[in-house]
């Protein structure tokens, strides 16, 4: 496994070591490093989307660039306690992973990452004598190449390092380390990402996080979740953020969080929820096992914290739909008449998953026009002679046919630029149409007019011969 993980290590010197911590903050912080917050549970998604097809519109709720032992931080205040006059040294660690291979090892979110690098780097401070309480390091990571790597700066508060290099050695049992660490995490984690996406699928499946008026009467339950999820609507913000971790939401998270257990809790979906939190429980034992047992250790704490973060944005996601209905609806009448006429065509994509992405888009449009699973299919196929993509309309169909049907406003117009259609664009398209339908119309009620008169002409003349007939006139 360790041949798979690519190191490389140097170190720099300047005479304003400020200056020399400042330029690697700034290196790190550039165009292409991964800015999601550690709190952000939204990221889990990526492995989601390749499991069930499902795609969402979730956002980070701040951007950091950076994090220590303690999780995010800012560059000022890594800079904050340090001399600017004053020489100093660092040594900059990248560690990379080819793509395959690092989600396979389970590091599929920034937080992943985190928690490796939380684990590794003490071993190897110490590998190198320096002292855990003199030393500080500072981690990134970046998604600007084909691999994922990390970018890792180590410096020491006091200079006692004798030598400008680190131990050859030590470089050797990083990997090793890392490899480890993979390796358990692989066998800890696995069935823990498949709990997890059983049972937010099973939720989605169920229709908890939204309003479904279509029950039966004694539903007791499905009445009382219609009403608890209207009440929040109504205290939800009229402006700002709608994502679970939001600031924006703190004054009304702990209703978001009360809708959330009830649905943990009913009985189609607290058994895969005990289930889920026993093996929770299972690999925190285990961890402590290994790591200690430090009170640092928030490891089902923070996977809750993940789960109520994706559930409650299921809970958001259906609010902005059910606000976006009478939108749609107008958008369906239009749709229902020219969605086969409309030429989608994307701009050239290059990843698989955008393919998926768009597909899923467009199959959201054709359900939006109550279109049959043929009629999609025939949508896909033209899409994809339009954008030249070398992609099956059929297993593309199977692919995202599983995922959610709904859509918002947001999701609509986005869609469609996606396709080469501006909300301008689109707008034009629907004008146009409809004048031309007018006309059309126009010409339809001038044609039944012209008959109309023509048929009276003709029957008047048919009743002056029959009324000749009668009188044995000459006709």
């Amino acid at each position: 496994m360790s041949s798979n993980i690519i190191t490389r290590l140097r170190y720099k010197k300047d005479v304003n070591f400020q200056r020399l911590v400042g330029g690697w903050c700034k290196y790190v912080s550039k165009d292409g490093s991964d800015g999601k917050s550690l709190k952000d549970m939204s990221s889990y998604d990526e492995l989601i989307n390749k499991e069930f097809d499902l795609f969402d519109d979730t956002e980070d709720i701040d951007t950091h660039f950076i994090w220590d032992k303690n999780g995010d931080i800012d560059k000022k205040d890594i800079l904050k306690d340090l001399p600017n006059d004053k020489f100093g040294r660092i040594w900059t660690l990248v560690i990379s992973f080819p793509p395959d291979f690092a989600l396979e090892s389970g590091l599929k979110t920034k937080q992943d990452y985190y928690l490796m690098t939380k684990a590794i780097m003490p071993k190897f401070i110490l590998d190198n004598d320096m002292d855990l309480t003199n030393t500080c390091w500072y981690s990134s990571l970046h998604r600007d190449t084909d691999n994922p790597h990390l970018h890792i700066c180590i410096f020491e508060k006091e200079q006692r390092h004798k030598k400008d290099t680190l131990e050859k050695t030590s470089m050797k049992y990083l990997k090793s380390n890392i490899a480890s660490y993979l390796i358990d995490n692989t066998s800890f984690y696995k069935e823990q990402d498949y709990l997890f996406l059983g049972l937010d699928y099973k939720i989605r499946k169920n229709n908890f996080t939204k309003i479904d008026k279509d029950l039966f009467f004694s539903d007791k339950f499905r009445k009382s979740i219609n009403k608890d999820l209207l009440k929040l609507y109504n205290e939800l913000p009229k402006k700002g953020r709608l994502q679970y971790n939001s600031r924006n939401l703190d004054y009304c998270r702990s209703d978001i969080d009360k809708i959330i257990e009830k649905i943990l809790y009913h009985d189609t979906i607290k058994y895969e929820f005990e289930k889920y939190y026993h093996h929770l429980e299972e690999i925190e034992r285990e961890q402590k096992k290994m790591y200690g047992n430090s009170k640092d250790n928030k490891y089902i704490e923070n996977k809750m914290k993940r789960l109520y973060s994706k559930i409650g944005n299921d809970i958001l996601y259906n609010f902005k739909v059910y606000n976006s209905k009478d939108f749609l609806e107008r958008q369906k009448e239009f749709l229902k008449v020219n969605i086969m006429n409309i030429n989608f065509k994307s701009a050239p994509v290059k990843k698989k998953s955008t393919v998926f992405k768009y597909a899923s888009e467009l199959y959201k449009l054709g359900k939006l026009a109550d279109l049959s699973d043929s009629d999609i299919k025939k949508l896909l196929n033209k899409w994809l002679k339009n954008s030249n993509l070398n992609y099956d309309a059929e297993l593309l169909f199977m692919s995202v046919n599983r995922g959610r049907e709904d859509m918002n406003a947001t999701d609509f117009y986005k869609a469609l630029s996606h396709f080469g259609y501006s909300k301008k664009r689109y707008d034009n398209y629907k004008n146009k149409s409809f004048y031309k339908n007018l006309k059309f119309k126009q010409f339809i009620k001038k044609a039944n007019d012209f008959l109309e008169s023509e048929n009276k002409k003709e029957e008047a003349y048919l009743l002056e011969i029959i009324e000749k007939e009668l009188q044995g006139k000459e006709i």
